[in-house]
C-alpha cells in the first residue's frame, strides 16, 4: 500500500498511518491494521495475500 495521508476522525487532522497490528487469518492470508501515530485509533484494515 501506497502510504498516503488519512484524515484521523480522532485527531481531526492528517496523519500517515503506521502499521500496528498484523495477524494471520489463514494460511494465505494476513490482516494488517493501520494506527494513528499520534493517538493510535485504527484508521485502516486491509487483507493481503501472503505470497509463496
Amino acid at each position: 500500500m501506497g502510504q498516503r495521508s488519512v484524515v484521523c476522525p480522532n485527531c481531526k487532522r492528517p496523519v500517515k498511518p503506521v502499521e500496528c497490528s498484523r495477524r494471520n487469518q489463514t494460511k494465505r492470508y494476513v490482516v494488517v491494521t493501520y494506527c494513528c501515530p499520534r493517538c493510535g485509533a485504527e484508521l485502516i484494515t486491509e487483507r493481503i495475500e501472503v505470497s509463496g
